[in-house]
């Protein structure tokens, strides 16, 4: 066995991938394995079982890091030890592709957890659209309508469709995180570096969800339960992914969060009245 490992490394292999001819089990040039073969059914679930439970760049291992030590991995990462982690962004998109196959087969993407709309009002608002506008004090009440259409709107698409919120919002949950955690972290640590710790968060928190569309499908009162101290889980996850690398005590720590969670709303809010203002400015100029 072992001569014939031998015979393998010596063996002269030409690239697939950049066509560099080499000895040895990986291409100098471009990384790639030089037992590469076919793609076949085999081979794709070997990669898939292998990408997910390796020790290197494995998915279960970063879970098990974010879990267990997710101060340390923010600042292995931070720090240049990303070889044994997998990558936050792609490891983003599989937790919401995870969420969005439990939410759909657990029947939970019809509930909204702490809707606190109702639909007979709102269907209401859209009735005053038949308001005549000859009067003032009618057109006035029309444009007010108006307004909180948008609002309710804007709130129930951010309750409906949690997942494309998560992906776009998360310029926003950045910059309340650089405001909340103070100047002092604002320069030592970049935009980018900012990303690291956050998107971790949220990957964490859509786990959450997860756990919260499972207990839907048995209970929905239990998933409502835990959908009220998500305000507390997530101080409690930005507190575990932030405290290392922001060099805060615990309290400290917990505080700045709460304070990064309080910004990130009143910039979603600001935007989406933002959004009602720019509405009733083109209503009133149509009319």
């Amino acid at each position: 066995m072992e001569e014939n490992s031998a015979i393998k490394e010596t063996k002269v292999t030409k690239c697939l991938n950049c066509g560099a001819e080499f000895q040895g089990k990986f291409c100098p040039e471009c990384g790639q394995k030089a037992d590469t073969g076919r793609f076949t059914v085999k081979f794709i679930f070997k990669n898939f079982i292998q990408g997910i439970l390796s020790n290197d760049g494995g998915v279960w291992f970063t879970l098990k890091n974010l879990f267990t030590r997710p101060g340390q991995m923010m600042l292995d990462i931070i720090h240049g030890k990303r070889k044994s982690y997998f990558s936050p962004f792609p490891m983003l998109f599989l937790a919401l592709s995870l969420y969005v196959v439990i939410f759909t087969f657990t029947g939970s993407r019809d509930a909204d957890f702490g809707d606190v709309f109702d639909e007979d009002a709102i269907e209401i608002a859209i009735n005053h659209d038949s308001i005549e506008l000859d009067d003032v004090q009618a057109r006035k009440q029309v444009i007010k309508q108006k307004a909180k259409n948008v609002i309710v709107y804007s709130v129930r698409f951010l309750q409906r469709h949690y997942t494309a919120c998560f992906i776009f919002t998360i310029p926003a949950y950045i910059l309340a995180a650089r405001l909340g955690f103070g100047r002092k972290n604002r320069r030592k640590y970049n935009w980018g570096e900012y990303c690291i710790p956050m998107v971790y968060s949220l990957i964490l928190l859509v786990l959450y969800r997860c756990l919260m569309s499972i207990a839907f499908y048995f209970s929905p009162l239990v998933a409502d339960k835990m959908d009220s101290y998500m305000f507390l889980v997530n101080i409690v996850v930005f507190t575990a992914c932030f405290k290392k690398m922001m060099g805060y005590n615990l309290f400290v720590t917990a505080w700045r969060s709460f304070m990064t969670l309080v910004l990130y709303w009143i910039l979603i809010v600001s935007i989406i009245c933002l959004l009602a203002v720019c509405g009733v400015l083109m209503f009133y100029a149509i009319v």
